[in-house]
Parts: structure tokens; sequence; C-alpha cells
């Protein structure tokens, strides 16, 4: 072989290395084209179902704006009461500073693990007797103190005189816990 067919050959070898290469080059720019091009689908899919959780967050935040306000206004007196021990000692509290004679007084926490909102709830009986406007204040005293507390019997009678009022109510006092998980288990 001659000088001329040897640099006819390497030259050719160079060509088809560079063309070679030229082509390696094109699938990877190609691969990554497909590659940018899916970022920005995802990128764009990902956008539009945030728009819309954020809707549907205005939405339900717009929904729920009364009981938003309901529980700003109520928080101070759920945080007031947490423990059967606390209601027990506002009831108690309100009972000394009426100085209303106490005829006899039971309380008990009961659990509730229905319902995570309200876990435990003080119930009682409590029968007082005095003088009939007397009691009629401090239970008018009681709802305004512990207005959580349900009053579910309320019996009156006469007490040892006309002017007494001998008054039995059995009561629950909910705790309720703001912060419980709310999650529905199945």
């Amino acid at each position: 072989m001659n000088g001329k067919k040897i640099a006819c050959v390497i030259l050719m070898m160079i060509l088809a290395g560079i063309t070679y290469g030229a082509q390696i080059l094109q699938k990877r720019a190609k691969a990554m084209r497909e590659e940018s091009e899916s970022a920005e689908a995802s990128y764009a899919n990902a956008k539009m179902m945030c728009e819309v959780q954020e809707n549907t967050l205005i939405k339900t935040k717009y929904d729920n704006r009364d009981l938003s306000e309901f529980l700003k206004e109520w928080d101070p007196e759920l945080q007031k009461i947490q423990t059967g021990q606390e209601a027990e000692q506002a009831l108690l509290s309100i009972v000394r500073n009426s100085r209303i004679l106490t005829v006899s007084q039971k309380f008990e926490v009961k659990e509730n693990r229905a319902n995570p909102v309200v876990p435990k709830s003080l119930q009682g009986t409590l029968v007082v007797q005095d003088d009939y406007a007397k009691t009629m204040n401090w239970l008018a005293e009681l709802e305004r103190r512990l207005p959580l507390a349900s009053i579910s019997v309320c019996r009156m009678r006469q007490g040892e005189n006309g002017r007494q009022l001998n008054l039995e109510i059995h009561f629950d006092i909910p705790l309720v816990n703001l912060k419980a998980d709310m999650e529905v288990k199945r």
C-alpha cells in the first residue's frame, strides 16, 4: 500500500469515529430533551394540582369560617378546664363563693373513647339546700361561670321551711381536647 491509500484509510477511520461520536451525542441530546419535556409536563401537572388544592383550601376555609369564629370565641373557656380536677375545683369554688349549704356531692370522671375531641367528662350530682333566691342565683352563677356544663336533671323540692329550696342537679362537664387526632380508624 502506498502512502495515499494509508492516508485515505486513516482519514476514513477518523470520519467514521467523528460520525459515530456525533450519533452518540445526538442520542444523548435527544434523551435529555425528552427528559426535559417530561419534567416540564410534570411541573405543569403539579402546578395545576397545587392550584386545585389551594382553591379547595380557600373553599374549606370559607365554608368553615363560622366554626372557626365559634372556636376562637370559645377557646378561652375550653382551655380553662382541661382535667377532671380543674372542673371539680371550679365547681367547688362556685359553691364556696356563694356560701350555699351543700347537702351532698358526688363527682366522677368518665372516659369517652368514641369521641377524641371530648375524651373525658366530669359527671356528678350535687344537692344543695338554702334560701330560694340564693339557690336560684347560685344556679345562674354556675351556668355563667361554667358555660360548657350540661345539666341533665334538675329537681326542685321545698326545703325544711317555706323559704328554702332543695335543689338536686345532675351535670356533665366535657373536658375538650381540640388538639385531638380526628383520623377515622377503620
